[in-house]
């Protein structure tokens, strides 16, 4: 078990955040894979779940005028500012130096559906060309409503546990647990092929 003052403690908690994997790199993430090697089990804390929204339900949900209006924005997507958000300046590895914001877009098309999809998260910071308050405000605004109950599922994990995600249509976090326990999950994750710019709008 890991102190409670340990950074590496300090960034997995950011997982409790709605973030979409490695949408702070270029070319972001695609699928994930996330293995239950050992669970932590029920505890008045909470279970270690996993809970996922769906980001082409949350799109298809918005009104025509949202659909306009999110059409061709441009998000920046900051590691540093997911981490901020909890306070946890201190960025291992060198992460600050490595990893700059990247534009994203706000809606995108999934390559393989072709359903349009709302792509945000923790890591989205600003909106590309508006004011950092107002862009901010409405970041926080789309993630409310793609995680409506109705978007989203939620996973109780059982040892051996394999889940299998698109990171291009979904969100995702951790929920709390008894850090006294072990939870064990182990993750892969593949790339996307190209930057959410260089793909269809």
């Amino acid at each position: 078990m890991r102190g409670r003052d340990d950074p590496r403690r300090f960034d997995q908690l950011s997982n409790r955040l709605w973030h979409t994997d490695g949408s702070f790199r270029r070319i972001p993430a695609a699928l994930s894979m996330l293995y239950a090697h050992r669970v932590p089990g029920s505890s008045p804390r909470g279970n270690g779940e996993t809970e996922f929204a769906d980001m082409r339900a949350a799109y298809d949900a918005l009104s025509e005028q949202q659909k306009e209006d999110v059409a061709g924005l441009v998000a920046l997507h900051d590691i540093s500012w997911s981490r901020g958000q909890l306070g946890f300046n201190e960025l291992l590895f060198g992460e600050k130096q490595v990893l700059p914001p990247v534009p994203q877009r706000v809606a995108r098309t999934h390559p393989g559906s072709k359903r349009k999809v709302l792509y945000v998260a923790a890591h989205a910071s600003e909106i590309v060309g508006w004011p950092v308050p107002e862009g901010r405000l409405l970041l926080r605004e789309l993630i409310e409503h793609a995680t409506q109950r109705e978007f989203v599922y939620r996973h109780d994990w059982r040892e051996g546990d394999l889940v299998i995600w698109d990171n291009r249509a979904t969100m995702h976090r951790g929920r709390n647990f008894d850090e006294g326990r072990v939870r064990d999950l182990r993750r892969v994750t593949t790339r996307d092929v190209a930057s959410t710019l260089d793909q269809v709008a």
